[in-house]
Formats: C-alpha cells, structure tokens, sequence
C-alpha cells in the first residue's frame, strides 16, 4: 500500500455466488440468494479489525476483523468451489456482459449482500450493504456508504470489505469489471476498490490471505492507481503505478482491469493494467513503495491460479470528507469481459 502522499513525495456471475438479473448477467449454476437481512442488511460501525500492517498503511489490528455490532448473517463464509457447484471455464455464464469463458457476475439485483462473500476489513465509520440508493443498470448496487475518518496523509482510514474465495480451477489468469460511482469528492489517500490474490510459488490453494501475493486496483492522488502486493502484512515492497486520469466523480465509469499471473514464458507476473471507459492507461512514473525506501522492484512472483477476490473500498490513510463508492455489475473471467 502506498504510505502516504509525503512517502510518495519523497520516494519518487454458482450456487451460492450472487447473480446478475436485470443486466442479463447469470451465473454457472442456478439458485437464488438467501444468505442476508436484505437490502438494510451490511457491515457497519466503527471497527479496529483488518490487516494490521505496520509502517506499511492502515490501522494496526486483528486480522480481517469485523464489527460486533455487525449482523454476522449478512455475509456467510465462503465454500469452496465444488461446494458453489460453479465450474468455471466450463460453458461460462451467459447473458449480456458475462459472456466471456467461466464469467463469474454480480449485480447486486436480489437486495442483499451476496451469499458466498465474507466480511472482510472494517475500520472506521461507514457502511457496506447492497440497497437501492442508486444503480447502474437495475435496482441496487453494492454501496459503501459514507466512509471517513483518521487524518489525511497520516497512516490509518476507513475500510468497508467483503472477500470471496474463487472455484479452485479459476487459473493464473483474471480479466475483471465493474461500473463505480463516488461522491462527493476525490480522495488523495490510497482508496482500493478492488483485489485479488494467489498463492506464490510453493504455496498451496488453501493458503491464508495473509501469505497471498496480490493485485488491487484503487486511486490515489485523486487518480487511477494499479499495484502488486507481496503478502499483507507487511505489503511491500509493491510496485505502484499511477495514471494522470482522475478519478470520474458523480458519473458512472467502467473499470477494466487485467491481473496476468501467468505472463508467458516471462520469469514474473505481469504488471497489472487498467482501462477506464475502455481507454487503456497508462504510467508516467511508477515506482516501489517500502519502509525503509528502496528503489529495488520487488519479484512479482508468477500465480498458479486467483484464490481470493476483495471489494468495497479501504483507505490506507485518513479521509476526512465523508465519501460514497457505488460498486455495480462486477463481473471476473479469464478473458475480457467488456463494457457493453
């Protein structure tokens, strides 16, 4: 995770998996949402869980902690891929905008935080839970809601998550998507949106989160940010790269993003990409992030396959202006998903 704004300164679509209705997007296997109060029902409160991550970002605390206060039927842990009965790359999902090989999709249309996905990070004020306030296409959308807290451009800030665990076969591979929408204004803080994580070499699928490489796709700087992760914590040494497109505010944008595990015959994973509104961006200046600095990139070790996937929105340093993400039809897949 990128430290802060002066660190930077001076360093440089299924059984139990939600389903996509009104967008046309369904999943691999059949079977409606259960798990949850309903479109009240979310992750909220102040919290001290979540990865504690020393010097690099975030409130110290217990790992992936969750709010007592939250309802702990909103989110049930995740099963594995053959207890989802999803089998990815095998037919797929169908339907307009998961019509790429074993699309997994989500939007949101049942009211209700999705089965399958488990509470994650919560620190500081706010709220996550899937209502009605605004959508993309239908009813709902993912929202979390009115994020703030700790003091800008020092380390600790609000986090509202939610982690689900892919069908063991899923690959080295993830082509994802998902329209966002943020008011009132453009964080400087580190603000992720969106991760996924893998075993590194010599590792097993059922490794914890806490041992796992990753790939996230969040802003910083007010602008559009992409970076691999050794495991959190610590999160560093990562490689960070920042666009010059701000962030689109009070507008609905879709978010590309391509985590090549995989890479070839290449001795490493790839570095992540990103598209905004199908425009590829690109990197002016990145660099490596650690504590103490170096200018050494780190070894982006190669995946074997994506085991986990993060959404919401979790801010590595303070906000202090109460902010909204609304998170829609997020879809994953091994190979482009598209827009349309």
């Amino acid at each position: 995770m990128v430290r802060s704004l002066r660190a930077v300164a001076s360093s440089l679509c299924g059984l139990v998996a939600a389903v996509g209705l009104a967008n046309g997007c369904t999943s691999p296997a059949a079977g409606p949402i259960t798990a949850g109060s309903g479109a009240a029902g979310g992750i909220s409160g102040a919290g001290t869980g979540g990865i504690g991550v020393g010097n690099g970002g975030g409130a110290t605390g217990g790992q992936g902690g969750v709010d007592a206060a939250a309802d702990a039927s909103t989110l049930t842990d995740a099963p594995s891929g053959a207890e989802r009965g999803m089998e990815v790359g095998v037919g797929g999902a169908t339907g307009a905008g998961c019509t790429a090989a074993g699309a997994i999709c989500w939007d949101f249309e049942d009211g209700k935080l999705p089965a399958g996905w488990t509470a994650y990070r919560n620190e500081f004020a706010g709220t996550l839970l899937v209502d009605a306030t605004r959508a993309r296409g239908g009813t709902h959308a993912l929202h979390a809601s009115n994020l703030v807290g700790g003091v800008e451009g020092q380390q600790g800030g609000p986090k509202k998550t939610m982690r689900f665990s892919l069908p063991d076969n899923f690959g080295p591979t993830l082509w994802g998507r998902a329209f966002v929408y943020t008011t009132p204004a453009r964080p400087n803080s580190h603000a992720g949106i969106f991760n996924a994580r893998y075993p590194p070499p010599g590792m097993t699928a059922a490794t914890t989160i806490d041992k796992l490489d990753w790939y996230e796709v969040a802003t910083y700087t007010q602008n559009y940010m992409t970076v691999w992760h050794p495991p959190e914590p610590p999160g560093y040494p990562e490689w960070v790269q920042v666009s010059d497109t701000p962030l689109v505010l009070d507008d609905w944008v879709c978010l590309e993003w391509l985590f090549d595990g995989a890479n070839g015959a290449n001795p490493q994973a790839a570095d992540p990409r990103l598209w905004v509104n199908g425009v590829e961006q690109t990197w002016p200046a990145p660099f490596v992030f650690s504590d103490p600095a170096t200018t050494v990139r780190p070894t982006q070790d190669k995946a074997q396959t994506f085991t986990v996937l993060e959404v919401g929105a979790y801010l590595y340093q303070g906000l202090p202006t109460a902010t909204s993400w609304w998170i829609d039809d997020l879809a994953v897949a091994r190979e482009r998903i598209g827009c349309n």
